[in-house]
């Protein structure tokens, strides 16, 4: 009920603020037409034509988002058992996971991994069912997490804080390192989008996490940040993002710099090894993470075909690339 209750006051809240910025624009070209001397019916065909435009264009891309997200919302399997976590992070501050495993204990014990599930930005953890549950069925144990901001983990901080995703993240390895049933097995780690950032910047240098899928992944964070696309900037600074952030901070939040980093300081051997965990996986014609950002990752990280998967179309959520995404990710779990 608390869920619901969120989330209905979320979407009242961004119709409330884009309907203020309506008005005010709408106020302003009301005011102009006034001291043009148009009449009262100009102005107010005018004004009103006006908030429709900013209005509309945003209601529309919100219903059509609605229903592409919750196109797998309540996935279940008789096969599957899910225990909830809340993993403490900090004194009182909590994050809300789900772990997910199938109930034949010889598939478990035979794969011998769990899969940290790091979603997106506009996701929580139940929105990234369709992608991990089929790998629970296959005998890996799922954690799959909403990141500080987002659903069980609301009152955690706030979701456009990505250092502290990343921090979240190391927080998350050391917690499952301290767990008995736990503390034995593989850790692999998958992002999607700032959820591949947090892997890749938390995970790539701890020995603990063997594999790294990032799908969809930035490479410089303020270089890449997509700030030209009208839509996703006002999103962002709706939401608070900072879009500018400074070259220390920057520093944290890039895949490419801390790779660049890393390899300076690594011997060849080295460097091979900490490479070869890492998977990427973009979309040619995604408009939010442009492709710019993985060949730049894969360039550094000299990715070989194996270890890579390009679609032509999907977009930024990979529309219609499901099955292929498992497939790829299963097989290089499977290596």
């Amino acid at each position: 009920m608390r869920t619901v209750l969120r989330d209905i006051r979320e979407i009242v809240l961004k119709r409330f603020i884009l309907a203020i910025i309506g008005i005010f624009i709408s106020m302003v070209i009301w005011d102009i037409n006034a001291k043009w001397g148009n009449t009262f019916l100009t102005c107010l065909s005018l004004s009103t034509t006006t908030f429709l435009l900013i209005y509309i264009p945003f209601e529309i891309l919100w219903s059509f988002r609605s229903i592409w997200f919750d196109r797998w919302v309540h996935l279940k399997s008789g096969d599957l058992e899910t225990s909830k976590e809340r993993i403490e992070i900090q004194k009182d501050r909590f994050l809300s996971a789900n772990i997910v495993r199938s109930k034949d204990k010889n598939k478990v014990e035979s794969k011998n991994a769990l899969i940290i599930i790091n979603h997106g930005f506009s996701d929580n953890k139940e929105s990234l069912q369709y992608y991990y549950l089929p790998l629970a069925l296959q005998g890996y144990v799922i954690l799959a997490y909403d990141a500080r901001g987002t659903g069980g983990s609301k009152k955690t901080g706030k979701k456009r804080d990505f250092l502290k995703r990343i921090e979240d993240h190391d927080l998350l390895i050391n917690w499952i390192k301290r767990e008995d049933k736990f503390k034995d097995k593989k850790i692999f780690s998958v992002g999607f989008s700032v959820g591949a950032m947090v892997a890749l910047c938390s995970g790539f240098h701890r020995k603990e996490v063997q594999k790294i899928i990032a799908i969809g992944a930035v490479s410089d964070y303020r270089k890449n940040t997509p700030k030209f696309n009208p839509f996703i900037v006002l999103y962002y600074l709706l939401k608070g993002v900072n879009l500018l952030p400074s070259k220390e901070k920057n520093q944290h939040l890039s895949p490419y710099l801390l790779f660049q980093t890393i390899k300076k300081n690594s011997s060849k051997e080295e460097w091979k090894t900490l490479s070869e965990k890492v998977f990427l996986i973009h979309c040619k014609n995604d408009r939010v993470i442009k492709f710019r950002n993985f060949k730049e990752n894969r360039a550094i990280l000299e990715t070989p075909i194996e270890r890579q998967v390009i679609f032509k179309k999907g977009g930024h959520s990979f529309k219609k690339n499901e099955i292929e995404l498992l497939g790829a990710s299963l097989h290089f779990f499977l290596e």
